[in-house]
């Protein structure tokens, strides 16, 4: 029986190879059972360290199984939040489910390690997680954290894969199943007078036949023939006849099931829309999937053997596949925009990704290529790329986690203590003392200092929203009158004539409002009195709509794509998380927040929220 594990790892081994791991689990969820499995685990050069912590576990890994409630593992997080996490001690990923004597001893023989837990997708959704191990505590790069998607994403490709093969090979049985003949020995009057009685009633469907439908239905020796759901061929003999009979009910259910079956496999077929080639270490094309022919008009088959070069329309791609080869040598993968020759002779417009494939010595046995029709599937290509983005800002989440409690313990403790003897200071200096402006100074930077550190620790760590049914007109007035005392010279003006009900966490879509508005009378023009619109709207039975519209001088076009992202500010003494975490409210209330330019000038920042209940007819 071929191994059907034997790409995937060859996938782990070069994730190994690339990214300096001692070794890679796969992890198969069966939600069944509410446990992750440990499918299969390559090691890289460290077998004897893995077996000495299956020793001190009594069990092997392989087979293995992680219970999903076991929600304090990392593992089971990274699956259940699918996100990347990152961590430093084996501890965190046992969940507790391990005794502290064991950890300590496998502590001992480990040494420090690095581990990350990277959900697992396919088209049909999460499928399981991937766990590298790295020597020491040097962590991932970025570098090295996108690498760790694209390796899940080509484990979720190649065993989305094996499930299309598991699917034939049911196909291939039914169609070689079904059951054995039943021989019975009817006498002169048709009577039965032996037979199988084991086998079942619906055989002696005989007994209930009269005399001349059945002697019609053997009328010819030796012929099969049909009577009712049986299926009847007769010998004579001396003594009587002897019928084989065979029972077509459970034919006609195999034939439906396969029906089904052949029906949800097309489907299957369809949805692998990309080209999956697998190339030698010399480029030569060794297989490829059944997207081929939709994609360049030929059947799989006759690309074997041929180098991966041919493929291409024109001279730059050629030279953009040979800039690719030694970077998926050198760093595990690669990408790249590639004209594909297509049989009619038109060019085909692909994005090429490409992962090195290697052995258990690390050495390198080919490429996984993965192509990407761009110019017919422009929908799917920016939900793999959503997908990508959100499990790396997930990820960029959970490392901002990790650092935040450092931070709070390391500096926010030191930083009151300053900040109160500085208070102290002040209040016992003479009035008129020369260094009364240099403390103030410090009680000053202290605070905001401390303000900087709960902004950090509230986008790292967010709290649960409670949502409920409020009105957000009466959401917006309040964040207006917040606001007021910081706008002194502009004009804040609410348009809102109906009650806008949403079921939402008022306090946390209030910050939102305050950060905007604020940041509208920031990029007012000053000395210039003027108005600041704020609205709440109801867009139609499903959403509702909350702006705030400026006349400042708009967001620059190269800013446009990094105002939401982490500690991005235009401002001097901005932290850059303002619009970080109002965005991260909004995804958490399944909203949208976006920037747009207004006519004239300015900014209309817009957030648009479901309205979470259905109202009564």
């Amino acid at each position: 029986m071929p191994d059907r594990l034997a790409t995937t790892r060859m996938i782990l081994y070069a994730a190994a190879r690339v990214l300096g791991c001692g070794s890679v689990q796969l992890l198969m969820a069966d939600e069944e059972r509410r446990v992750l499995v440990f499918l299969t685990s390559i090691t890289n050069r460290e077998l004897p360290r893995l077996q000495r912590v299956e020793s001190e576990l009594g069990f092997q890994l392989d087979g293995a199984a992680m219970p999903i409630d076991a929600v304090s593992s990392t593992m089971v997080q990274a699956y259940v939040e699918e996100r990347p996490i990152i961590v430093y001690d084996i501890a965190q990923l046992a969940g507790g489910i391990i005794p502290e004597e064991a950890l300590a001893a496998i502590r001992a023989a480990i040494g420090p390690r690095t581990f990350a837990s990277v959900p697992v997708f396919t088209r049909a959704g999460k499928l399981g997680v991937l766990l590298f191990e790295k020597p020491d505590e040097s962590g991932f790069s970025s570098e090295d954290r996108e690498l760790l998607i694209a390796y899940a994403e080509r484990v979720g490709a190649d065993l989305e894969s094996q499930v299309l093969s598991d699917e034939v090979e049911r196909l291939e049985t039914l169609d070689a199943g079904g059951q054995a003949p039943a021989l019975f020995l009817l006498k002169p009057d048709l009577t039965i007078e032996a037979g199988p009685r084991g086998v079942g009633e619906t055989l002696y469907h005989l007994l209930d036949v009269t005399e001349v439908s059945l002697r019609a239905a053997l009328s010819v020796e030796g012929t099969p023939s049909l009577l009712s759901h049986l299926r009847l061929t007769a010998t004579i003999g001396a003594a009587g006849l002897a019928v084989a009979v065979e029972d077509l009910t459970a034919w006609d259910r195999l034939r439906r099931e396969a029906a089904r079956a052949r029906e949800h496999l097309a489907k299957v077929l369809h949805s692998v829309e990309d080209v999956i080639l697998t190339l030698d270490p010399d480029a030569v094309i060794l297989s490829g999937n059944l997207a081929v022919r939709r994609a360049l008009g030929v059947e799989a088959e006759a690309l074997v053997g041929r180098p991966f070069e041919e493929l291409c329309h024109d001279e730059r791609s050629l030279k953009r596949v040979g800039e690719l080869r030694p970077l998926v040598r050198s760093t595990g993968f690669g990408e790249a925009e590639l004209r594909l020759k297509h049989r009619d002779g038109r060019a085909v417009s692909t994005k090429v990704s490409a992962l090195l494939l290697a052995d258990d010595e690390e050495r390198p046995t080919g490429v996984l290529v993965r192509i990407h029709d761009l110019t017919e599937r422009r929908r799917s290509e920016a939900e793999r790329n959503r997908l990508r983005d959100r499990l790396m800002h997930t990820e960029r989440l959970s490392a901002l986690g990790e650092m935040a409690a450092r931070i709070a313990h390391e500096v926010r403790n030191p930083l009151v203590s300053i900040g109160a003897a500085a208070q102290v200071i002040a209040e016992e200096l003479p009035e008129g003392s020369p260094v009364a402006a240099e403390v103030q100074a410090i009680v000053r930077e202290t605070r905001r200092l401390d303000a900087i550190v709960t902004d950090f620790l509230g986008f790292a760590r967010p709290p649960k929203h409670e949502r409920r049914l409020v009105d957000l007109t009466a959401v917006l007035r309040e964040s207006v009158d917040l606001a007021r005392p910081k706008a002194d010279g502009y004009t804040l003006a609410i348009h809102a004539a109906v009650a806008v009900l949403a079921r939402v966490d008022p306090d946390a879509i209030k910050q939102v409002l305050l950060n905007v508005i604020l940041n509208a009378v920031e990029a007012s023009p000053t000395g210039i009195p003027g108005t600041i619109d704020c609205e709440a709207r109801i867009l139609d039975e499903e959403w509702v709509e909350l702006s705030v519209a400026d006349r400042g001088p708009g967001i620059p076009a190269s800013s446009r794509t990094k105002v939401f992202n982490p500690f991005y500010s235009t401002k001097t003494r901005g932290t850059g998380l303002g619009l970080a975490v109002s965005k991260q409210i909004v995804d958490e209330h399944h909203g949208r927040l976006r920037l747009l330019s207004r006519r004239g000038g300015g900014t209309r920042v817009v957030i648009q929220l479901p309205i979470g209940y259905k109202a009564a007819p």
